[in-house]
């Protein structure tokens, strides 16, 4: 493994990313597929592109958990609903607070579509 970008600033890595992201504050509801706490709670998507997204969060996921998302698209009068893998958690402040990075595993094609087209036509 090449380690020679990890001491990097952000603006001299290479981009590592596949698809283009939005950075776009969307309303969304989330709650983990399985366990014992499956109470949906409302964040914020900080980025999001036609393979995953990153939000807020008021506590940690593990890595690999699933969650159902519920996410208010500007070409839909309904929120879609998604599933998505949790990639990482990280803190980001004192009062618990995360970043969630997730990748979609399942989702329409067409809300796929809807959100391949926000990002490309954002400004």
């Amino acid at each position: 493994m090449d380690n020679q970008h990890e001491f990097q600033p952000d603006s001299v890595r290479p981009e590592r990313r596949r698809f283009k992201r939005i950075d776009k504050s969307y309303v969304i509801s989330y709650t983990p597929m399985e366990g014992e706490e499956l109470k949906s709670d409302v964040s914020q998507i900080k980025n999001l592109s036609e393979d995953g997204l990153l939000f807020i969060a008021d506590r940690e996921f593990e890595k690999d958990v699933i969650l159902k998302i519920k996410l208010k698209l500007p070409e839909f009068q309904d929120y879609v609903i998604v599933k998505a893998k949790v990639i990482a958690s990280k803190k980001i402040s004192k009062g618990m607070m995360y970043d969630i990075r997730a990748q979609f595993v399942e989702i329409e094609q067409k809300v796929r579509d809807s959100i391949k087209k926000l990002v490309e036509y954002a400004k």
